[in-house]
């Protein structure tokens, strides 16, 4: 009987399908921040994807320095056969230019952009007991001159130049900016009344409203986010207003066009693929999955857009 076992077992092994394994030298997928933050763990999605798509290993590789360029540099200057590839965020390509004083790439030159894989919406909160509750109040409030503070997560980020952004667009308001470093000390000061305002993304904005410790005014995208589908847009009050960050695959300037074609679609079949949607959704993020001539507009558009804004800002880091 236990020959009669052990045979049957090693016939339904070898009726069980072949279980295909990548092959070939590694992609490496770099990405500037470290493991554990949202854009490590959205692009561990992207790798892991890639890699069942593209039947070749991908590994990442945190390479986190000065907002993102350094990784950014890395792919930039990296031979242009696909073996390196860049899960970049909206930073380094529309806004690191217009920030930093030297910029060891251009970011509208020395990249293939392939497709922009996930959208990351920017939330505007308000604490409980600030009278607006909404941007059009929020306008009200701070065009007859009453104080208010509003916090961001440190100079030059995207949330604070999404408040910039606002504030321009609601007719060259001012708000007494407040930078912090990083989200961790600008909630609390948020949920005590020290600031009456603070931009966030909505991975870590969304919490406090959820509780009732907080309120959110708006969302910053052009339309309302899944993730909160009764917060209202600025877009609602000011027509056009977007601002929000992403991640985007990116290759090095001069890849084939066979080779590009094949990567573009290989992400938006993983941005459009249910399981993957669901995962992002779990990480406060929204699937993109952009064609290659969409993500190139974008990236052009947004540099135009937020050049303006940084410089009016005056914002410089080394």
């Amino acid at each position: 009987m236990k020959r009669f076992l052990l045979a049957t077992l090693a016939l339904c092994a070898l009726a069980l399908p072949a279980v295909a394994q990548p092959q070939g030298t590694p992609i490496r997928l770099v990405v500037g921040f470290p493991p554990g933050g949202g854009i490590d763990l959205l692009t561990r999605v992207l790798g892991t994807e890639l890699q069942a798509r593209l039947n070749r290993p991908v590994v990442v590789e945190n390479r986190a320095g000065a907002g993102g360029n350094l990784a950014a540099e890395i792919v930039a200057r990296a031979p242009a056969d696909g073996s390196v590839l860049g899960s970049i965020p909206a930073g380094p390509l529309v806004i690191n230019r217009h920030i930093y004083r030297t910029m060891p790439f251009d970011p509208l030159a020395d990249f293939t952009p392939i497709s922009r894989f996930a959208a990351i919406p920017v939330v505007i909160l308000a604490a409980n007991d600030f009278p607006p509750r909404t941007v059009a109040e929020l306008a009200d409030w701070l065009r007859a001159g009453r104080p208010a503070a509003c916090g961001t997560p440190g100079a030059g980020t995207t949330q604070h130049l999404a408040d910039m952004l606002l504030l321009r667009a609601l007719g060259n308001l001012d708000c007494t900016i407040v930078h912090y470093r990083g989200t961790g000390p600008a909630l609390p000061d948020l949920l005590n009344g020290r600031i009456q305002v603070y931009t966030d993304t909505v991975v870590t904005g969304l919490p406090p409203t959820r509780d009732g410790r907080a309120r959110a005014l708006a969302i910053a995208s052009r339309t309302r986010s899944s993730l909160a589908p009764d917060v209202p847009t600025v877009a609602e009050t000011i027509p056009g207003f977007e601002a929000e960050t992403w991640l985007a695959l990116m290759g090095p300037k001069g890849m084939a066009e066979e080779l590009a074609a094949r990567l573009e679609a290989a992400a938006i079949a993983i941005a459009r693929d249910p399981g993957v949607v669901a995962k992002l959704r779990e990480l406060a993020s929204e699937a993109v999955g952009s064609t290659r001539a969409e993500l190139a507009q974008t990236i052009r558009d947004q540099d135009a857009m937020w050049g303006p804004v940084a410089r009016a800002a005056n914002v410089t880091a080394d």
